[in-house]
This record gives structure tokens, C-alpha cells and sequence, in this order.
């Protein structure tokens, strides 16, 4: 048991002590006033009615109520109150291509990762109770961020990625695929949406067949392109990523891979055209529309408040007072 205001548990002795002096001190005046008024051999019979005990289990009663009365203002507190709060949600993981191809400036100014990132902080800032994933792929994939509500933290992980985050070369978007399956609560029952932010160079798996699997365990797949179709040189310290034959690599956005992908995966595809698209918003809004919302229900524990007990305690003894006289009990067959 814990208390609320413990200062009051300090006043419970001085409340104690000093009611319990109080009263000794009236009982003392109030013998010494009829000793005055009544001065008298008589005085023994005139009071005889009055058992004195009953008048100290009486003052005791007051001086307990009077310590329980402080010893609740304490607010002392035991266990933990239920409280049921529901939300309602939808499970998404973004899985976000960090290979080398997306260093690519052609996209409004800037490199693929960095407008991916911007139009994916877009989408964090308008989602409301939903839970959010982060996984980064390139020849392997991770989960950067499990399922949370904190778009903070998601967004911290997502700013923190760079195509040194995955040691293995190449683009994989089967592996992402199948590693975020495995970042979904296996026993959620709500709606479970994935959604791919690629160039569409595949270098290794087959993405398609990954997202039938993906379906098959309840999960949607979407895909965003990002890139143009004229494409860009890959850059490297020093100059540019070239070819076996000397020339420059350029890397072009692949949307026949990405609306493969989103076709098998029973999702939609878009395409990010620029730092501030807000693309992923109206994607997120349209995904999500029809799909069932989720309720979650958690037990918060907030402290159970148990005043009552010594408060009602307290009632009990000063009804118990009130209720208690202090004439002797008169015996049968006594002569009154």
C-alpha cells in the first residue's frame, strides 16, 4: 500500500496524542467543577448512574475516528483501477529500399533516398492511432523498426538509414517482402498493409511470388516507385559507378517490376514525383478506406484509491459513540 499524501500519516500520533490530551483535560475540569458545586459526602451517590468506562470507551472511539478521519486524508492507495482504452488501427510496414541504385539524383533536385524519406515523413505526420514498421532492404533486409505508435521513433530509425545500413549489395525486394511478414503481430487480427518504396531494380529474388505469399498470410502489398525513366548516374567518391566496359551505370526506375508486385500483392501502385509529395498521404487514405478497423482493447492500471475504508471506519466508530451512553446497564430486579 502506498499513500498519495504521506504527510498526513506524520499528523496521525499528533492528531491521536493531541485529541486524547484534550479530552483527559476536560474529564479533569469537569470532576473538578462538580467536586466545587458539589462538595458533599452525597456526591459518590448523586453520580453513580455514570459508569466511567463507558465515557473513556466513548472519548477512545472519538480519538480512533479522529486518526482515521487524518490517516484517510493521507489517500492511501492499493492495486491497480481497470480502465479499458480502445484504439483503432491499421498495421503498416514500410519497407524501404536502401541500395546503392537509390542514390540516383533524379527526383526533383535531389537523390532517390532523400525524397523517399521526405514523402515517407509526409505519410508519419498524418497517421493517426495506426501502427507503423519500418524495414530496410537491399541485397538482405532488417527491420529498423518494429510496429509502434510512436511515429518518432519510426521516423528517427528512417533518418538514420543510408545504403551503408545493409551490408549485402544488390536489391532484394522479395527478402523485404518476407522480412516484413515477420515484423506483423502473428496474433493480430486487424488489417496488416505493406507497402514497398523501391527503384524496382531487382537484382535477386522473385517479388511477385513474395507478395502471393504475402496475400496468402493476410497482408497487402502496395509498392511506390521512385526515380524517372531517363534515369542517373550512380555516384561514387571521386566520380561515378562504371561498367565493366568503362562506361557509366545508369540507373533507371523499373515500374514494371513494382506494379507486378503490387497486382499480385492485391495492393495499388503510385509513384513519388518530388521532395514534398504528399502521394503517400492519398495512397494511405485510399489503401486504408476499405479495410476494417481494428479495435484493441489494454487494462491501464491507474492507482485504486482505498480512503473509503478508513473514512467509512471512521463513520462507524463516531455512530458507534453516539450510539453508546454512559449510565451503568441497570440490572434486573434492581431497585431504582
Amino acid at each position: 500500500m502506498k499513500f498519495e499524501a504521506p504527510l498526513w500519516l506524520w499528523l496521525v500520533p499528533i492528531v491521536a496524542l493531541g485529541a486524547t490530551g484534550f479530552l483527559l483535560g476536560c474529564n479533569h475540569r469537569r470532576a473538578a467543577r462538580l467536586r466545587t458545586a458539589l462538595g458533599t459526602p452525597l456526591l459518590p451517590r448523586l453520580t453513580h448512574a455514570l459508569d466511567p468506562r463507558r465515557r473513556v470507551l466513548k472519548q477512545a472511539l472519538v480519538v480512533a475516528a479522529l486518526a482515521l478521519i487524518t490517516l484517510a486524508l493521507a489517500q492511501p492507495q492499493q492495486g491497480r483501477e481497470p480502465l479499458k482504452i480502445e484504439r483503432t488501427g491499421v498495421d503498416v510496414v514500410l519497407a524501404l529500399d536502401v541500395s546503392r541504385s537509390m542514390l540516383a539524383a533524379d527526383v526533383d533536385g535531389t537523390n532517390r533516398l532523400a525524397a523517399a524519406r521526405a514523402a515517407l515523413r509526409n505519410l508519419l505526420e498524418r497517421l493517426g492511432g495506426d501502427r507503423v514498421g519500418l524495414v530496410a532492404f537491399a541485397g538482405e533486409a532488417f527491420l529498423a523498426a518494429p510496429l509502434t505508435r510512436d511515429h518518432v521513433a519510426v521516423e528517427r530509425a528512417l533518418d538514420s538509414l543510408t545504403p551503408a545500413s545493409v551490408s549485402e549489395p544488390g536489391s532484394n525486394l522479395a527478402k523485404a517482402i518476407e522480412r516484413a511478414r515477420e515484423g506483423f503481430d502473428r496474433g493480430s487480427e486487424g488489417p496488416r498493409v505493406l507497402l514497398l518504396i523501391s527503384d524496382g531494380e531487382q537484382l535477386q529474388g522473385d517479388s511477385a511470388a513474395a507478395a502471393r505469399a504475402a496475400v496468402a498470410g493476410g497482408v497487402a502489398v502496395h509498392s511506390a516507385g521512385i526515380g524517372s525513366s531517363t534515369g542517373a548516374r550512380l555516384p561514387v567518391p571521386g566520380g561515378f559507378v562504371r561498367n565493366a566496359f568503362g562506361r557509366e551505370v545508369v540507373s533507371r526506375l523499373d515500374e514494371r517490376v513494382l506494379l507486378q508486385t503490387a497486382s499480385a500483392g492485391r495492393g495499388r501502385y503510385v509513384r513519388i514525383v518530388g521532395r514534398d509529395s504528399d502521394v503517400l498521404v492519398g495512397w494511405f487514405a485510399q489503401a486504408s478506406a476499405g479495410l476494417p478497423r481494428s479495435t484493441e482493447s489494454r487494462g491501464v492500471g491507474d492507482p485504486r484509491e482505498r480512503f473509503q475504508w478508513p473514512l467509512a471506519a471512521a463513520l462507524g466508530l463516531l455512530g458507534g459513540e453516539w450510539l453508546l451512553g454512559e449510565r451503568r446497564r441497570r440490572r434486573k430486579g434492581a431497585t431504582p
